[in-house]
């Protein structure tokens, strides 16, 4: 069998890494997931002389886990991991804003996620064009009277992860231009610091809202 993906073996494999990373307090996209079983699932055929249809009952859930866990682990040391990894969200309670506050926060997740990409922090970028997502979906459907919901835990990731990208661009060199020529990028990443650290104390803002 060329692709695996299409059986039910393999679409359980999936599901249960994904369960076993869910354990090590992660999450994980689940198209990496199944990217790193289908090669696991490729070289297991490829070793034993099996086709992959068969060969993908030989590889364990804690298998994948383990790859993906392993690459985070070298990515906390300095090396780039290719998997869009997150911790698992804990508190979805809804909170309610105004949609003017909260298109801030769309624009503060659209502006850190561009300085992660341009800088090649693959799964900030990933992370904030997610919440992004996110809270523009929230205006999208859960508008009414000039207020949208949106969960506590999107307002916790979206600060931290703003906050992050400011303290780079403002210690760490990241740039809104990171070439080696100077043609005044450096006035606009001095001036972006202080706007990214308001939207991120909006953020903290809104989720005081839901704790008190």
């Amino acid at each position: 069998m060329a692709d695996p993906l299409g059986i039910l073996p393999f679409k359980t494999l999936v599901a249960q890494a994904g369960a076993v990373l869910l354990t090590y307090g992660v999450e994980v996209e689940a198209t990496s997931v199944r990217g790193v079983a289908a090669h696991l699932v490729e070289v297991m055929a490829q070793r034993i002389g099996m086709d992959q249809e068969e060969a993908v009952h030989l590889v364990t859930p804690e298998a994948v886990a383990e790859i993906i866990m392993k690459a985070a682990r070298e990515e906390d040391q300095g090396v780039s991991s290719p998997h869009a990894k997150r911790p698992v969200r804990i508190d979805d309670r809804p909170v309610s804003a105004p949609v003017e506050l909260l298109g801030h926060l769309v624009m503060a997740a659209a502006q850190a996620g561009k300085y992660a990409g341009l800088n090649d922090d693959g799964a900030a970028e990933a992370h904030l064009l997610d919440l992004a997502t996110e809270l523009g979906a929230a205006l999208v459907q859960n508008h009414a009277d000039g207020a949208a919901e949106i969960s506590v835990g999107v307002l916790d990731e979206l600060a931290e992860l703003v906050d992050t990208v400011a303290d780079q661009v403002e210690t760490g060199g990241w740039s809104i231009c990171p070439c080696d020529e100077d043609h005044g990028q450096h006035v606009v990443d001095v001036g972006t610091v202080p706007v990214m650290r308001r939207h991120a104390a909006m953020a903290r803002g809104l989720r005081e809202q839901a704790a008190g």
